[in-house]
């Protein structure tokens, strides 16, 4: 197989930070097989990493208009991190929410930065009985509509131990070392979605041996582990039910934190994410091989289904705008 890495003296549109796509570089062409190819022509597969970003409708001009993403879009793959994810480009995502998310298409990977390094400093640790049903501590505005609502129902109750922040990824010291604290002390860690339905708060759960109960609809979980046997998934819809539906679950809470913990240390631990990013990567391009065209990616590009799912058509924008200004 043959790769052509994109940066940013290939493109504008790739990421700046190089130092992803350098790490998978290095570890793709460990794979037999795999070889590095300059000329995007005669390449399998063109890998980008995109910048961070909230993409709009726009980003398709973009992607039309740029002489090696255009001409060769059907054998593009993006290695996305952003937190609302168009899923436009074939490749492997963080956060790309089920009603984007093609499995022909498109491959879902667990988050690689870890900005609490406390958490993996617990990593395996025992710990002692749990104090309550359920526990998160989080900030609401990310999704006021399930967090701020678990909030309103929970936060007065002693089954649980909900806590509001006004903190995003600059907690200090007293803060990482209490959300771990929070963590450990509940029967199971409590996981809504934030900016998107996919939260850093589902592996660090897994890797402190407590069960994560997904609340997001949206999440879709990256491949390997058997989800089902460490974890609960609870529609959004059913937040008011959640006493009841964790309290069916308790007696297996030990059994469960233990196999979420077996499950980040064989799929989803730090030593393991650059190489789960490849396979992800290699897998995703094996299924696309000699599939597709430019012309076929602009027509999904601007299709309805896309710009929908997206909230890129015009009654949504409208709708997203006057909701802007009314929270002013």
């Amino acid at each position: 197989m043959k790769l052509r890495f994109l940066k940013p003296d290939s493109t504008p549109l790739a990421s700046t930070d190089t130092s992803l796509i350098e790490s998978l570089r290095a570890e793709l062409l460990k794979r037999p097989g795999v070889v590095e190819e300059e000329d995007p022509a005669l390449a399998d597969a063109l890998v980008i990493r995109e910048p961070w970003a909230f993409r709009e409708w726009r980003y398709i001009d973009k992607l039309i208009a740029d002489p090696v993403v255009g001409r060769f879009s059907h054998k593009v793959y993006s290695v996305n991190c952003d937190d609302a994810a168009a899923g436009l480009l074939r490749g492997i995502y963080n956060c790309l929410p089920r009603s984007r998310f093609d499995p022909t298409l498109h491959a879902a990977t667990p988050f690689l930065s870890q900005p609490n390094e406390l958490v993996f400093a617990h990593a395996g640790s025992s710990r002692g009985p749990a104090a309550f049903l359920g526990t998160w501590r989080g900030n609401p505005k990310s999704n006021r509509r399930v967090r701020g609502r678990l909030l309103d129902l929970y936060a007065a109750s002693t089954r649980f131990k909900i806590e509001s922040t006004e903190s995003w990824l600059n907690h200090g010291a007293d803060e990482k070392l209490r959300y771990v604290e929070l963590l450990r002390a509940g029967q199971f860690s409590l996981c809504p979605g934030g900016w998107a339905a996919a939260s850093m708060r589902i592996f660090e759960s897994m890797a402190l041996g407590v069960a994560p109960v997904i609340l997001a609809d949206e999440f879709v979980e990256p491949a390997g582990p058997d989800w089902q046997a460490f974890s609960l998934r609870v529609r959004e819809r059913d937040l008011g039910s959640l006493e009841t539906i964790l309290q069916a679950h308790s007696g297996r809470h030990e059994e469960m934190g233990a196999r979420a913990y077996e499950a980040w240390k064989q799929h989803f631990h730090p030593d393991l994410l650059i190489g789960y990013y490849a396979d992800a990567l290699l897998g995703c391009i094996r299924a696309n091989a000699g599939s597709g065209s430019p012309d076929e990616d602009i027509e999904r590009w601007r299709s309805r289904r896309m710009y929908k799912a997206n909230g890129w058509t015009t009654p949504q924008r409208l709708s997203n705008k006057l909701k802007r200004l009314l929270r002013v």
